[in-house]
């Protein structure tokens, strides 16, 4: 018995601007899709939209000449960036996100090398014994950022996507260069954000203040331990390297400064809003209250950034000092993210993630806090009785707006999103599903992506600036998280253009599965 994908669907007709536009984000009318025979897997594609592989983990790669490159293709394609080149094509780098220190060194950074016509050239590895490199960013000067989501290891490496310079450490984190300090601040790494206005840089940390009492840590094990979102600011040596003529001399800005540690300051107790500040003493900082961070972004003197312990999506305005925080009640697990014309795409989801409240894991639980396993074991025995496993429609890439979130596409298979990305004319998006294969994904009307939709369907009310939170929006998430339809499509099990007919079976059952999740939600987590 297949779930439904959608709680709330509200159509919201978006006339585009050119009449030939052919892309509707959340709208899967028309069965667009694609059939991965090589990963078994299926990706469910909205209407106006196609993609194509560059490449499956474990095969080698096909290049443009009909030619194979020399590796396989890497496993656990993570984090990605598409940077652009003088010739007028792109390098897409992607992590891999394999390996364990220090027995097992075999994670790394991959290039997909394209011409200015889109034609894939060569496929090589940029950047060797490291381990579970996660995700990272981009720089203004045509690097790459790769984090190591290592407790006890992880560092930030620089890498060039050419091939043609070694790649480097970084201090962006509080490391030392050669690794010679005693105190070295490793971490968990995830996203990297240049801010090219204030110049500074900011690194999330996907953990959360908690450890093992059992255990004896090292100092800087403890101290990475905390899981707080860093901010580096280059010295006056490392802001000179801006100045470089050359690109591949602006390296240095990263090899020295200072670093500093994000503590929020909620302006009430349900801490939607509130200011924050930058304090150099890790212990004054409070991860706990955006534990497990990912998803990184600057744009506009904002930085954008996801906490995936409890699905939070976090704006902090680096000029004013003050923040707002949004729930995402569309997935628990919000990871990857880019943000293009002020619109948030959002790579959510892992397989069999429970809704937000399920896990929660921070130090401070309500007193009341084992009532939450009624829900969540009500949840999971919905999702393991009643649901085909392979049918995890939170496995998605969203488009995040000031009105909502609409899919852009999910897959039915054992994947999920992840390396988000698109070339400078907007043309293209990557986007790799974790473990099996990387996409090249296109608007059929060859728009892009920035350009009007022909029409946006919001199968989730609220957007990125209402700042409400899970308490605020109970109903709604435990609805989501059973893939319940909209009460009047859940009363006859008809088929709507938003919900084809294969869909529509089970509607009702669902439904009443829902409303008692909903139901027990709103009343323990209130």
């Amino acid at each position: 018995m297949k779930l439904t994908s959608a709680a709330i669907i509200l159509l919201s007709a978006s006339p585009a601007k050119g009449q030939d536009a052919t892309f509707e984000p959340g709208n899967f009318s028309e069965g667009n899709k694609l059939v991965d025979s090589v990963t078994g897997g299926t990706l469910y594609l909205a209407n106006g939209l196609q993609a194509v592989p560059v490449g499956h983990s474990g095969q080698k790669v096909v290049l443009a000449d009909d030619s194979q490159s020399s590796i396989e293709y890497h496993a656990n394609c993570d984090g990605g960036a598409a940077i652009p080149q003088a010739d007028g094509g792109h390098i897409y780098v992607s992590n891999s996100e394999v390996g364990s220190y220090p027995d097992d060194l075999s994670g790394g950074v991959y290039a997909l090398t394209f011409d200015g016509e889109n034609k894939l050239q060569e496929y090589k590895q940029l950047l060797s014994g490291t381990a579970y490199n996660c995700h990272g960013g981009e720089t203004p000067w045509g690097t790459w950022i790769s984090c190591e989501e290592f407790r006890d290891n992880g560092r930030c490496w620089q890498v060039d996507p050419t091939g043609q310079k070694a790649p480097a450490r970084t201090a962006i984190t509080g490391q030392s260069m050669d690794g010679s300090s005693a105190n070295e601040m490793f971490g968990a790494w995830e996203a990297f954000a240049w801010d090219a206005d204030d110049k500074k840089g900011y690194v999330t940390n996907d953990d959360y203040p908690t450890k093992d009492v059992s255990k004896t840590y090292p100092d800087h094990v403890s101290q990475s331990y905390q899981g707080a979102v860093v901010r580096f600011s280059p010295d006056e040596t490392a802001l000179a390297c801006l100045d470089a003529e050359s690109d591949a001399d602006k390296w240095c800005v990263l090899e020295s400064g200072t670093v500093d540690y994000l503590k929020v300051v909620p302006s009430s107790e349900a801490g939607a809003s509130g200011n924050f500040e930058w304090v150099s003493d890790k212990s004054e900082a409070n991860p706990e209250l955006y534990a497990a961070s990912e998803g990184a972004h600057v744009e506009d003197g904002i930085l954008t950034f996801t906490s995936t312990l409890e699905g939070y999506l976090w704006r902090l305005d680096l000029a004013a000092g003050t923040y707002t925080r949004s729930a995402c009640p569309f997935a628990s697990e919000s990871d990857n993210l880019r943000i293009l014309g002020g619109v948030v795409y959002l790579c959510t989801g892992k397989k069999l993630s429970l809704f937000p409240y399920c896990l929660r894991r921070d130090i401070s639980c309500p007193s009341s806090w084992h009532l939450m396993l009624l829900p969540c074991l009500l949840y999971l025995f919905i999702r393991l009785a009643i649901a085909d496993d392979d049918d995890n429609p939170g496995d998605a890439l969203w488009r995040w707006d000031d009105k909502g979130a609409s899919r852009m596409f999910y897959e039915v298979g054992h994947s999920y999103p992840a390396g988000v990305d698109f070339t400078l004319d907007k043309k293209v998006m990557y986007v790799s599903m974790y473990g099996d294969a990387t996409y090249q994904v296109t608007r059929t009307d060859g728009l892009a992506f920035d350009a009007e939709p022909k029409s946006i369907t919001y199968e989730v009310d609220g957007g990125i600036a209402d700042g409400k939170t899970h308490e605020e929006i109970a109903d709604q998430v435990a609805a989501i998280a059973v893939g319940v339809p909209a009460a009047e499509e859940a009363s006859t099990g008809e088929a709507t253009p938003e919900k084809p007919a294969g869909e529509a079976s089970g509607a009702a059952s669902n439904a009443v599965a829902g409303t008692i999740v909903g139901i027990i939600t709103s009343t323990l987590m209130l």
